[in-house]
């Protein structure tokens, strides 16, 4: 039988493969991604960063039990270590302003991305946060394990697949999709429909952010 979260990724596939197999992730892997280009997705992403650690905290507030509140406290901790050291040395690396680095103008897109989560912490349930998160977390998953095998010489781009296709990682995303697919039988049909909107609209935004930062 398939699963909850499954249903939800195989619903979204055609979409879903076009965030995994997007040409930025491909040319990121290849080490062949423009300077531009990779800045430009940084900068942006920083700020999406920066509200996902919000929301994260809000699902371990909101997680009803310790598993769940454990399993995301870990993935905060990564984001605010590892990941936002990542992201200090490569805008050294790559020459980005203080200015960009704090309050960069935000492109639309990043714009909606970081209102469908401000929105998931804030206003959803613990469920819903889990939607929001898992396809976003799944989807760089996927592509970072399509691109694993490539090691491109610069850290920027190796470091970035690195932090995506590792075994903690893969267990972070496994755990998230196990979370779901517990609370699923427990979902109402109108709570699931709303999961199901919120888990949707970010595989779209994924699919949009590729698009907008890899064409400028």
């Amino acid at each position: 039988m398939t699963s909850f979260a499954e249903t939800l990724r195989r619903d979204n596939a055609a979409l879903w493969e076009r965030a995994s197999s997007h040409p930025f992730t491909v040319e990121l892997g290849d080490g062949t991604l423009a300077d531009a280009v990779m800045r430009r997705y940084l900068v942006q992403d920083y700020q999406f960063i920066f509200t996902l650690t919000s929301m994260a905290g809000y699902g371990v507030a909101k997680a009803p039990t310790m598993a769940g509140k454990a399993l995301l406290s870990g993935f905060l901790a990564a984001l605010t270590s590892a990941e936002n050291t990542y992201f200090l040395r490569s805008f050294d690396d790559l020459g980005v302003p203080a200015a960009d680095r704090t309050a960069p103008d935000l492109h639309p897109v990043a714009r909606s991305f970081i209102q469908a989560m401000a929105d998931a912490g804030a206003q959803g349930s613990y469920a819903e946060i889990l939607a929001t998160l898992l396809p976003a977390e799944w989807i760089y998953l996927d592509w970072g394990l399509r691109q694993a095998g490539k090691a491109p010489p610069r850290f920027v781009h190796r470091e970035w697949i690195d932090l995506h296709a590792n075994p903690a990682f893969r267990a972070f995303v496994q755990g998230l999709r196990q979370e779901l697919d517990t609370l699923a039988p427990t979902l109402s049909a109108a709570d699931q429909t709303r999961v199901a909107a919120r888990f949707r609209t970010m595989v779209e935004l994924e699919v949009a952010f590729f698009d907008a930062m890899y064409r400028g």
